[in-house]
């Protein structure tokens, strides 16, 4: 936290001009320790918007994979506007809603409860990791 803090006071006001993106692997982005601390210093306001969780499959990513990933992301929100009217489309599956509908009508046809996970809006500052308590020890303190 030193080092973003310290990072935080040499850009001053530019802060708020700057992106930062922290990989993770599909076991650790509920707990991602690097989005974690980047998020105490950029704020709930920039989350899905300049403090982006990119999941990847591989363990390590270069510095460059990170670079096209954010690039690719700022890039696609361009194209959204461009096409769709809203800047924060394309950060979402464009097909979702359709399938959605589809596993609902298919839920309702079978005589099943759809098992889904809440809408989020597009723009969504919401924390981009499962944020829905369940049972169970929650952290390794917890375990007895």
């Amino acid at each position: 936290m030193g080092v973003i803090g310290d990072w935080k006071k040499m850009l001053g006001a530019d802060w708020e001009k700057a992106y930062a993106a922290s990989n993770t692997i599909y076991v650790a982005r509920q707990n991602n320790i690097l989005f974690s601390v980047l998020a105490q210093f950029f704020g709930p306001e920039a989350i899905n918007d300049r403090l982006m969780l990119i999941e990847t499959i591989s363990f390590t990513t270069t510095p460059s994979d990170m670079l096209e990933s954010l690039t690719r992301i700022i890039g696609d929100r361009s194209v959204g506007s461009l096409f769709f009217g809203n800047y924060r489309l394309m950060d979402y599956e464009l097909m979702g809603g359709d399938a959605r509908a589809a596993i609902i009508a298919e839920s309702k046809k079978r005589g099943v409860e759809p098992f889904l996970p809440p809408l989020v809006p597009f723009g969504s500052k919401q924390w981009p990791t499962l944020i829905t308590p369940g049972p169970g020890p929650a952290t390794l303190a917890d375990l007895k």
